[in-house]
């Protein structure tokens, strides 16, 4: 699906394609935002994909690696920015600051703030399970692309094989029409 020139491999472009649909999303709302942030975020994301996946270094993603990785236990199936945003605060931080931003609402800020707070919330539930039901198609489609390309091998090395024995007949029956031609 993202080997956009159908050669077995996403290389820098095909990353970035792929990111970039998602960084869209992930900007989307924000009002005026600065394309070369988004471009960077696009780069980040692709130095990072090739980082993680590219085991023999040689700057695209094979399918076999991806696959390997999409099976290893570093694969992270949760959110990543779980993760980076628990690190900034501890609880006893935020629950700090919650209680002095509550502070200074009156009962109906409250009530819209928490309702926000829900619709924010079923967005992003929202949206990861988007990323999780497209992550399963993504990954149905690289396994039956998988098979395609090893039939396509197998067929290929058929096609090498079957050329190979014309040749061999082909030689044979020269060999043959030439002894029968010097007596």
């Amino acid at each position: 699906m993202h080997d956009m020139n159908n050669d077995g491999e996403w290389d820098d472009f095909e990353l970035e394609a792929i990111f970039e649909k998602e960084v869209d999303e992930l900007f989307e709302g924000l009002g005026d935002v600065d394309e070369e942030e988004k471009d960077e975020e696009v780069s980040r994301m692709r130095e990072h994909v090739i980082e993680h996946i590219d085991k023999d270094e040689d700057g695209v993603i094979q399918l076999k690696e991806f696959v390997d990785y999409a099976n290893s236990q570093d694969f992270d199936h949760e959110d990543p920015w779980d993760a980076a945003f628990a690190a900034e605060f501890s609880d006893d931080d935020l629950d700090f600051q919650l209680d002095n931003f509550e502070k200074t609402l009156d009962e109906s800020e409250k009530l819209d703030v928490k309702a926000q707070a829900e619709i924010e919330k079923q967005k992003r539930l929202e949206t990861i399970k988007k990323y999780e039901d497209e992550s399963k198609i993504n990954m149905a489609m690289l396994k039956e692309h998988s098979e395609k390309l090893k039939e396509a091998l197998l067929n290929a090395n058929k096609a090498k094989d079957l050329e190979k024995a014309k040749k061999l007949v082909a030689d044979s029956q020269a060999g043959d029409q030439g002894q029968k031609a010097t007596p």
